[in-house]
Order: C-alpha cells, then sequence, then structure tokens
C-alpha cells in the first residue's frame, strides 16, 4: 500500500524537525515538528520530540503538553514516560515523577535510563538505599554500565562504605576511563580509606581531563596542603579562585595554607572574602578577626568584628574577646588619625 501524500509530508516535517534539533536550531525544529502534527495527530514522535524541543527553550508548560499528548496517543511508551518523569521532578514533585518512572520502566523493564533517573532522584532526596536498589537492577541487566557503577561508587561511599565505593569507581572506570567525574569520585574513595597518594593519582587524572573543575582544583589543592604539599596546594587553589572567584571554599582553603605558614597578611584577605560568602560561619568569622590581630591588623576587621559581636550568642564567650579587640583596633585608628 503506497504511502498517502500526507504521510510523505509528515515524515518530511519529521526529519526535518529531528535535523534541526541536532543542529541545535531549536525553534525551527518546533516549528516543523508543529507541521509533521498538522499532517498527522497521531503521530507519538512528533509530539515526543516536541516536548524534547520545548524542554530545551526551558517552556515546560509546553514540554508536559507535548509529552502528555504523547502518552495519551500511547500509554505505554517507556522513553516519553521517562522525560515526563523527569520534567514532573525538575517542575518540585517527586511522588508524582516517582509513579511515572515506575510507569516507564514497567513499559519496558530493560530501558535503563528511568532506573538511572529515579535513583538519582532519591539520591537527591537523601535516600541512598532506596537509590541504590534501582541502581542494582540496572546492574542486573547491564553489570558493565558505567554510570551506574559510578553512582554505586558515590551511593557506598556516603554511606560509609568506602573500601566498597573504591571497587565500584574502579570498575566503572575499567568501562568507560574518559569521565573525570569517575576518576575525581575515585580520589574522594580513596581520601577516606586513608590512601591519600592515590587519590592525588586519581584526582590529577580527573584534571588532566577536565582542567577547569572547580572541585577538582579545590580538592586537590586541599590534598596537597594534608600531604605537606604546600606549593602545590597554592597552585590549584589559586587557580580555582582565579576561574571561581565567587566560590568561598578555595578562599578558605589557601586561608589555611598562609596560617600554617605564618604568612598572616596573605590569609587575611582571603578569610575576609570567605566571610563575605559564608557570614553566618561564626568559627571562621572569629578566626579571621583573631588572624587580623596576629597580623596586626585589626582595622582592617572592624566591620566582621561588629558583625561577630552582633551575631553571636550572648552566652559565647568570644564576644568579650572581639568586643577587645574592637576596641584596640578603635584605639589604633584614633592614634593614627592624630
Amino acid at each position: 500500500m503506497s504511502e498517502t501524500p500526507d504521510s510523505n509530508k509528515k515524515e518530511y516535517y519529521f526529519e526535518l524537525g529531528i535535523k534541526e534539533l541536532d543542529a541545535g536550531n531549536i525553534e525551527k525544529a518546533i516549528e516543523a515538528f508543529q507541521q509533521a502534527i498538522m499532517f498527522d495527530p497521531t503521530d507519538t514522535r512528533s509530539y515526543s520530540n516536541l516536548g524534547i524541543a520545548y524542554e530545551l527553550l526551558r517552556d515546560y508548560d509546553k514540554a508536559r503538553e507535548a509529552y502528555e499528548k504523547a502518552i495519551a496517543l500511547n500509554p505505554n511508551n517507556a522513553a516519553v514516560l521517562n522525560n515526563l518523569a523527569a520534567l514532573t521532578h525538575y517542575s518540585g514533585n517527586p511522588k508524582a515523577a516517582a509513579f511515572l518512572f515506575e510507569s516507564a520502566i514497567a513499559s519496558d523493564p530493560l530501558y535503563i535510563e528511568p532506573y538511572l533517573n529515579i535513583a538519582r532522584m532519591f539520591m537527591e532526596l537523601n535516600l541512598f538505599p532506596v537509590a541504590e536498589s534501582y541502581i542494582r537492577k540496572i546492574l542486573e541487566i547491564e553489570p558493565g554500565n558505567a554510570e551506574a557503577l559510578n553512582l554505586l561508587g558515590v551511593i557506598t561511599n556516603v554511606t560509609h562504605r568506602p573500601h566498597e565505593a573504591v571497587g565500584h569507581f574502579q570498575n566503572a572506570l575499567r568501562s568507560d576511563a574518559n569521565q573525570p567525574s569517575f576518576f575525581s569520585n575515585l580520589g574522594t574513595a580513596l581520601k577516606s580509606i586513608g590512601d591519600l597518594r592515590r587519590a592525588i593519582m586519581a584526582l590529577e587524572k580527573a584534571e588532566e581531563l577536565n582542567p577547569n573543575s572547580l572541585s577538582i582544583m579545590n580538592n586537590l589543592g586541599a590534598l596537597y596542603r594534608e600531604t605537606g604539599n604546600l606549593d602545590k596546594a597554592e597552585h590549584f587553589l589559586t587557580r580555582a579562585i582565579a576561574f571561581y572567584p565567587e566560590n568561598p571554599f578555595p578562599h578558605l582553603n589557601l586561608a589555611e595554607i598562609f596560617i600554617t605558614t605564618g604568612e598572616y597578611t596573605r590569609a587575611l584577605p582571603h578569610l575576609k572574602k570567605y566571610i563575605a560568602l559564608v557570614p553566618l560561619d561564626m568559627d571562621r568569622l572569629f578566626k579571621t578577626c583573631g588572624i587580623a590581630r596576629m597580623a596586626d591588623q585589626l582595622e582592617e576587621v572592624v566591620m566582621e568584628m561588629k558583625s561577630f559581636v552582633r551575631e553571636a550568642e550572648p552566652a559565647d564567650p568570644r564576644r568579650d574577646v572581639v568586643k577587645g579587640w574592637l576596641k584596640a583596633a578603635k584605639i589604633k585608628k584614633d592614634d593614627l588619625a592624630q
């Protein structure tokens, strides 16, 4: 039986939509999928890809509408159920998302994506045992699935099974040795078991694959500091600050290096930057004031000392200490003004 003219046009516009989607021309792809739907309003594929295109434009209401129309036409389409579930989770409704992910799994028990997505969702909710059950189901279906092995490593490390986690990350890397996050996660697990030398090796490989990652640079800096290689620690933390100046943790770690070496004047600006970014960290706020005193630069942290006195608990004995420093700073300012 020959295809009808409308069928030919539907296929033309559907294929055009796929090409435009692959090329990143999202609005043109939407127009093409809409044309395909006009010629065949029962075409599930066009609705599904229209939903993907709207998601890429962050028009989530229209994406949901397209997915729901696709599911109305084919309630057992696992891929569309998975996409709608992910969108539902993103919209802040994990309970409904879980139902949709389960529906996708029921429709195609060998389809990996909904298992991965529901596991990630439960990990975000800190429901690690539930997430682990889905990851292990994936590994029954596909024992070498690299992402599942990586996620299982994350779960076992977070739930205080670091030796097991190391094995899972190593297996993930055997399946895919080009993922910097796998090496980074392996480094974290190796640090947890006290193997700092191999942790550094893993993080160095992660940094080689992704040289501008904040977490990798910061973790390398912290590890090199812990192992006494302060020059390398300073190198990675300085790079992290250059790329991500508004992240507080490289500033804090670099300040700790300068405190270790007694370079209080170099530590102070990084502590001040950390406090500006994390103003209610009272322990670090007190430490900033103390380092300023040791650097003989109390006048540089008058605002920080006032903040500590204002925000600390009334019973905190450090308030009186800071009040004394504040008084000394004001006296010194008065002396300088004379």
